[in-house]
């Protein structure tokens, strides 16, 4: 199962899913009710895509959208390679209107853990 952190994510889960399935971007579109430049966008990661048509268009797709905590994940695999501190969710949306150079620099700051406190 993939665990998503960004909009791009998302947006390569459901490229590669479309991709599986052997179907073009104006045939998804098509299924899901929408137009072929949405999905478009939404393959790319655009962070602000409406809500409900993207969950129509895991359905369409035949994926699901599971939940789950930072602490389980951890718990049921020792070597996950989950996070211990996760990424600040505004520092995501906002970063996605850099430039492509300060994309770069604000991923790899992201990346980094900080050092944790003892207790």
């Amino acid at each position: 199962m993939d665990i998503l952190r960004t909009s791009r994510d998302l947006g390569l889960v459901i490229r590669q899913r479309r991709k599986a399935l052997r179907w073009d971007q104006a045939q998804l579109a098509e299924r899901v009710g929408v137009s072929r430049q949405w999905v478009i966008e939404m393959e790319k990661g655009k962070p602000r895509v409406e809500l409900q048509l993207v969950l129509r268009t895991l359905n369409v797709l035949g994926l699901i959208l599971a939940t789950g905590t930072v602490e389980g994940m951890a718990s049921s695999a020792a070597s996950s390679e989950m996070p211990l501190e996760l990424p600040d969710i505004d520092t995501i949306v906002d970063g996605n209107g850099l430039r492509p150079d300060e994309h770069r620099a604000t991923a790899m700051t992201l990346g980094r853990r900080k050092p944790q406190k003892a207790v």
